[in-house]
């Protein structure tokens, strides 16, 4: 078993041809520093270093690969930084890993000493060892520092790149939180995120996860780079063969034989499977249908971000009919996004529902009301027809499309909505139900619970979509 398959990655964002890449660029730092990129490496950097036509920076602001033990994240991430190194007159950049002890390790065993071993070595500049500035130093002035694994990491300096290794070890966002905003005004910087799969303590790499698959799925272009490299779930771990369709490092830096061998005197067979198969270990509840990280960067940050124009309305019941939810939609105060959504009410049963729109119309403005055709609110049209709503009914097909439209928008938080608990749970409610192929629409989870709030938004953002362009005015139909 000694034969390189070079599978290919289970989610990877693919390459753009239309834009040109820096990735061979990088590939020919990573010769010259004494390690010959593998393929799997080859075409990560094709992708992740897409430069934008408009600014001449790259295209991704975050990179994230999800990679397996000994596959070479940590010579992708020396050959991406020294580039950077070598191409940005006075370059700053921060590396992380479990803890600054560990970065320090790294600093000096994994960066600096093949640089300084190879014929980059003319290149760098004496490094700096001095406790607690730390630094590789190049002719260029550019310097990679280490920092600790706080909310103050980047000491809110400028930074062009900042490399979050080991990203397994992190509970939470924290880290990134203090990283972020040094590489903001730095035209073309971007955040490297790279990790083996993590256990049940890696908050922040799971949403890193879950976020990255659902974008690539959605097949939805993006500022995120996302690879990941790990065996299908219903693979057999105790074939060889598994293994060899899943690692990219197999006959180039390890043999299959001897990571086969680690299985058998394993006694902790879960651990090798997160190492080597890139599995997480079970959750105990499955995950919500849209990513807990991408659904709050739908969030609204203030008072501020709020609507404008004539609002359009929904209603949705549920199948029992024990709630019905009322929502609205408009156009959003916030630059590039795409609307503003509200759940305004859930009301018991359907008896009020009509009182509590007329009431909304006479505050607010806005006649159309969109709901279900096939739908328990369907029996509430001619109650809000007699009112003087216009009632537009939401076919079959067109559900699939508002489904599969609020999943996108919400993925990449082009949305804008409160931190509402109502919504919130109605959300985290919901699965994917398949109705032929790849097509799906929202459906209750297996407890069964009310996601007719979730259903609600979904409907008033599809109304929007289907009839803000007509100039709609919501005061040539009231009465």
């Amino acid at each position: 078993m000694t034969d390189a398959r070079n599978p290919p990655p289970r989610y990877a964002t693919k390459r753009n041809p239309a834009r040109k890449t820096l990735g061979g660029s990088v590939c020919k730092v990573m010769e010259a520093s004494g390690r010959a990129p593998m393929p799997w490496q080859r075409d990560a950097l094709a992708v992740a270093c897409e430069i934008d036509p408009e600014t001449g920076g790259f295209w991704y602001d975050v990179v994230i690969f999800v990679v397996l033990r000994r596959a070479g994240k940590t010579t992708i991430s020396r050959a991406k930084l020294t580039h950077r190194a070598l191409t940005t007159v006075d370059g700053r950049m921060i590396y992380t890993a479990q803890n600054r002890l560990k970065a320090l390790k790294r600093l000096r065993d994994d960066f600096y000493l093949p640089l300084k071993r190879s014929p980059l070595a003319e290149t760098l500049e004496k490094p700096r060892w001095r406790g607690g500035e730390e630094a590789v130093r190049w002719k260029t002035g550019a310097e990679l520092a280490i920092d600790t694994v706080s909310e103050n990491a980047g000491h809110g300096d400028m930074n062009h790149e900042a490399h979050i290794d080991e990203a397994y070890a992190h509970p939470d966002n924290t880290l990134e939180g203090g990283l972020q905003p040094t590489l903001l005004t730095v035209i073309g910087s971007q955040l490297w995120i790279l990790s083996a799969a993590g256990n049940a303590n890696s908050g922040y790499l799971r949403d890193k996860v879950e976020v990255g698959r659902a974008i690539v799925e959605s097949k939805r272009e993006t500022r995120t780079c996302y690879i990941e490299y790990s065996a299908p779930d219903e693979a057999d771990p105790d074939d060889p063969e598994t293994l060899l369709n899943t690692h990219p490092g197999i006959a180039h830096t390890i043999s299959a034989d001897r990571v086969m061998g680690l299985r058998q005197n394993s006694r902790d067979l879960a651990e090798w499977e997160r190492a080597w198969l890139g599995w997480w270990p079970k959750p105990k509840t499955p995950p919500r249908v849209i990513p807990t990280a991408a659904w709050e960067s739908n969030y609204t940050s203030g008072d501020d971000e709020t609507w404008r124009g004539t609002p359009f309305w929904s209603i949705d019941t549920s199948p029992d009919r024990e709630t019905t939810s009322i929502a609205m939609a408009a156009e959003s105060t916030t630059a590039g996004k795409t609307c503003y959504l509200e759940l305004y009410d859930q009301l018991l049963g359907t008896a009020g529902v009509v009182p509590a729109l007329v009431k909304l119309r006479s505050q607010f403005g806005g006649n159309l009301v969109a709901l279900d055709g096939n739908g328990a609110a369907k029996s509430l049209r001619k109650d809000l027809e007699a009112e003087g709503f216009e009632v537009i009914t939401v076919p079959g097909p067109s559900r699939i499309d508002a489904c599969g439209g609020f999943y996108d928008d919400a993925l990449v938080g082009d949305l804008r909505f409160e931190n509402d608990e109502l919504l919130n749970k109605s959300m985290g409610n919901a699965v994917k139900q398949y109705v032929g192929g790849r097509a799906w629409i929202f459906a209750r989870n297996r407890t069964l619970a009310d996601i007719s709030g979730l259903y609600a938004v979904v409907f008033a953002r599809w109304l929007l979509k289907e009839k803000a362009a007509d100039n709609y005015n919501a005061l040539d139909s009231v009465l």
